[in-house]
């Protein structure tokens, strides 16, 4: 069986250089070699460590974190479509209609969870990517950077994000990503990890309400986003 033999932190990359069975095999993000647990004296193939490191968020939320996504997906998009009987949202996103733990990365991280667009005409208004936590933590939103980079990048697409929390009581609220500004990541511990996320507010300028997003839809084209006649809010 192969052996952990040798590991060396390395601090100008701020990686961990892994040898297995006196060879190197691979090199682990300073921020996620705590989670995975690898010592000198391990039994493990090199192949595994790579798919440790390489998949290690998607390992660490699991199958049940994958499902309440799902859900968050499918509330948001029930929600704009009860208040726009003109509009239909569409899931999109990489992953984003199945529990299933999918063994690759989307081409392009970030890319929105769902496409909204007019029934009868078909044009599409806005892309918005979903996520968020059943409760708030702290009192700041965290956005992970490649969400805001992919909305940088597609200015053509109006993307939006938005984070649903479900508890004490339902929440949404929307970040529209300013084009122009260079977003700093912030180190936040995530477990044994460090993941980074870009902190918003509610004072922050990109941080928007659902009255707000409904706002922005009906500015696209009102005449044929038919909106339903109840006003009622979360």
């Amino acid at each position: 069986m192969a052996v952990v033999t040798d590991i060396r932190y390395v601090e100008k990359s701020k990686r961990y250089r892994v040898f297995v069975d006196g060879v190197f095999c691979t090199s682990v993000r300073e921020r996620t070699f705590p989670a995975l647990g690898i010592e000198v004296g391990q039994a493990i193939t090199c192949e595994e460590i790579v798919r440790l490191e390489k998949f290690h968020w998607k390992n660490a939320y699991g199958e049940a974190a994958w499902k309440k996504e799902k859900v968050r997906i499918a509330r948001v998009k029930e929600i704009i479509e009860s208040r726009f009987s003109g509009l239909e949202v569409t899931v999109e996103g990489f992953g984003a209609d199945s529990n299933d733990f999918i063994p690759t990365h989307p081409d392009e991280p970030g890319k929105p969870d769902l496409s909204i667009h007019g029934k009868q005409s078909g044009q599409k208004y806005c892309a918005l990517e979903v996520t968020g936590t059943e409760v708030r933590r702290g009192t700041d939103y965290w956005v992970r950077p490649d969400k805001l980079r992919y909305a940088q990048s597609h200015p053509e697409e109006s993307v939006w994000i938005c984070l649903h929390y479900a508890s004490p009581s339902e929440m949404l609220v929307f970040i529209q990503p300013d084009m122009s500004k260079r977003y700093q990541p912030t180190p936040v511990p995530v477990g044994k990890a460090v993941e980074h996320y870009v902190l918003f507010s509610d004072t922050s300028p990109e941080t928007r309400s659902l009255n707000d997003f409904f706002h922005f839809l009906l500015s696209q084209r009102p005449e044929n986003i038919l909106a339903s006649r109840h006003e009622d809010q979360i």
